[in-house]
């Protein structure tokens, strides 16, 4: 065969493939914007079925947010995706009486489907290993005692070609109690901060058999720990209420030395009969470079399993902190890094050791300091 024949029949191979890619690309299309193939939710169809027909449960979805709210109230939740492909993914999310609110730039209202909402372009996975999540709003009825959010989720090859290559999977469904009597009326809830502080303010206007507020904060940046797993909400303090009064009150409560980071606080209002709801969130950012290089004795101190370590750096260094026992034998390595100027808690769990005196040692540049520690079970 001649060059010059090669040539040609190279041409039409790449001719016939971008034909045939654009014919997947229109019949793409136009199973996008079927809305008997988009089935979406389980409240209003049968899933993302042209991507593919059968959900897959290796794909995990689900929502977490308010379990219950007042009528008119609403609520701020996510919904989260993972597994499957985890290159890409989308979400639908519905609310079977309530009405759905956007509050992020992800999302539009589903054109295809009742009181639902859809993002606006696929969401990348970091790694398939993490899991990846959209906020949205819910606002409840007084249609009934209990409503209900149903979600479904897709984790998607990124070719931007629906296939049997993407993996969809319902969530389990939410349910929301509705409460119709609002025992405690919050006006307002705020938090600032005053240098590694956390002050929260807020203001009930009225109250009915009111125990207290269960203060709660959940770190969403710069948790540093070993030997242990990263937890969730923390509870951090209770204001105790006045029970029932038609005055309006004012409450405050200060989170003192906090690292450098993102936290969210929520309050979980508590009846005297046990029930509970919880508030909107609020959120702060910690970023104040410490004076001095300061290593802090642990707390709790005599400790069993777990006990947190806080030091401090004023410029960025390499910061390594060691464990040692009684006789001085190397235990463990909590860090090796090259850290940036601020404040560091590292929580150590000591599970596998047993009981005794240890000594925890940092060094970062000229700075050296060593502290002992007491580990009972």
């Amino acid at each position: 065969m001649t060059k010059t024949s090669n040539y040609k029949h190279m041409n039409v191979n790449i001719l016939l493939g971008i034909i045939f890619i654009s014919l997947i690309l229109i019949a793409s299309e136009n199973n996008i914007n079927d809305p008997e193939l988009i089935n979406c939710t389980e409240l209003n169809g049968s899933g993302c079925v042209c991507h593919s027909l059968e959900r897959d449960l290796n794909v995990d979805v689900w929502v977490e947010g308010p379990e219950s709210l007042y009528v008119g109230q609403m609520g701020i939740y996510r919904m989260y995706l993972a597994g499957g492909p985890a290159e890409a993914g989308g979400y639908n999310v519905a609310g079977r009486f309530g009405t759905m609110e956007l509050v992020d730039t992800f999302s539009f209202r589903n054109p295809l489907a009742l009181n639902e909402l859809t993002q606006a372009f696929s969401l990348p996975f970091p790694t398939p290993e993490d899991t990846i999540y959209w906020e949205f709003g819910y606002v409840v009825s007084d249609a009934v005692d209990v409503d209900t959010i149903y979600s479904c989720g897709l984790s998607l090859v990124w070719d931007l070609i629906p296939d049997s290559l993407d993996r969809w999977n319902f969530g389990y469904k939410f349910p929301v109690t509705i409460m119709n009597v609002i025992p405690v009326e919050l006006s307002s809830f705020t938090a600032t901060t005053e240098g590694q502080n956390a002050l929260l303010n807020w203001r009930t206007a009225t109250e009915l058999n009111n125990r207290g507020f269960e203060i709660q904060r959940i770190p969403l940046s710069n948790s540093r720990i070993k030997g242990g797993k990263q937890g969730g909400w923390q509870v951090i303090g209770f204001i105790d209420g006045v029970g029932t009064t038609t005055e309006p009150q004012h409450y405050s409560f200060t989170d003192t030395e906090l690292s450098n980071g993102v936290y969210r606080y929520r309050l979980k209002q508590v009846d005297l009969d046990g029930s509970f709801i919880f508030s909107e969130q609020v959120e702060i950012s910690i970023n104040v470079p410490p004076a001095e290089f300061k290593l802090s004795q642990n707390y709790p101190n005599p400790f069993n399993p777990s006990t947190t370590i806080r030091f401090s750096i004023p410029e960025a260094e390499n910061v390594v902190l060691k464990i040692y026992d009684i006789i001085g034998n190397e235990t463990v390595t909590l860090t090796d890094e090259r850290l940036s100027a601020g404040n560091y808690n590292i929580n150590f769990n000591a599970s596998d050791l047993s009981s005794g005196i240890y000594f925890y040692s940092l060094d970062a540049g000229s700075f050296g300091a060593t502290k002992k520690m007491i580990l009972l079970k």
